[in-house]
C-alpha cells in the first residue's frame, strides 16, 4: 500500500472513530466466509457495520478520537464493529453470533460518548448484550411514570364513586315496604 492510500484509510478510519458511540473488536478467523456475509446482514439491520483495520493504520487513526483507548487491543488479525446508534442492540447481534459459531471471538468493546469512554470486556460486552433495548426501556419508564397518575385518578374517582353507593343504598332501603 502507498503512502496516499495510508493517508486516505487513516482519515476515513478517524472519521469513523470520531463518530462511533459504539465499538466491538472480533477475532473471526476461521469463521466461514459464507458466516461473515451472515454476521454483516445481521449488523446492517441493528445500524451497525463490520470493517477489517489494518492494526497499524488503526492505532494512528486512534490518535485524539474517543478510540483513543482501544489503541492496545489492535493487535493480530481483528475486525472492528462499530454503530453511532444503539450499542445494545450491537451487542446483542454480535454475542449471539459469537455464541452460534465458536470461531468468532469477542475480544473488546468501547463505549464512547462526549463525557467520557469507556473499554469494555469481553464479559461485559456479553453483559451488556443482556439489557433490554431501548424502546423496551422507554416503555418501562413511561409505565413507571404512568402508575402513580393513575392510581390518583382512582383514588380521586373513589370518593364520588363511595357516595353514589350510598346514596344508591339509602333510596334502595325506602323503597322496599316494610314487613
Amino acid at each position: 500500500m502507498d503512502k496516499a492510500t495510508k493517508e486516505v484509510v487513516v482519515a476515513e478510519l478517524r472519521d469513523l472513530f470520531s463518530s462511533a458511540s459504539a465499538a466491538v473488536l472480533i477475532d473471526s478467523r476461521g469463521l466461514q466466509a459464507n458466516k461473515v456475509v451472515e454476521l454483516r446482514k445481521e449488523l446492517n439491520k441493528a445500524g451497525s457495520k463490520m470493517k477489517v483495520v489494518k492494526n497499524t493504520l488503526a492505532k494512528i487513526a486512534a490518535d485524539g478520537t474517543p478510540f483513543e483507548s482501544f489503541k492496545d487491543q489492535f493487535v493480530e488479525t481483528r475486525a472492528l464493529i462499530f454503530s453511532s446508534g444503539d450499542p445494545v442492540e450491537q451487542a446483542k447481534v454480535v454475542s449471539k453470533f459469537a455464541e452460534e459459531n465458536d470461531q468468532l471471538q469477542i475480544k473488546a468493546g468501547l463505549l464512547a460518548s462526549a463525557a467520557k469512554t469507556s473499554l469494555l470486556s469481553k464479559e461485559e460486552v456479553e453483559a451488556l448484550a443482556k439489557l433490554p433495548a431501548k424502546e423496551e426501556l422507554i416503555a418501562k419508564l413511561l409505565f413507571l411514570l404512568n402508575a402513580p397518575i393513575t392510581q390518583f385518578v382512582r383514588t380521586l374517582n373513589e370518593v364520588p364513586a363511595s357516595f353514589v353507593r350510598a346514596v344508591s343504598a339509602i333510596a334502595d332501603s325506602k323503597q322496599q315496604p316494610s314487613s
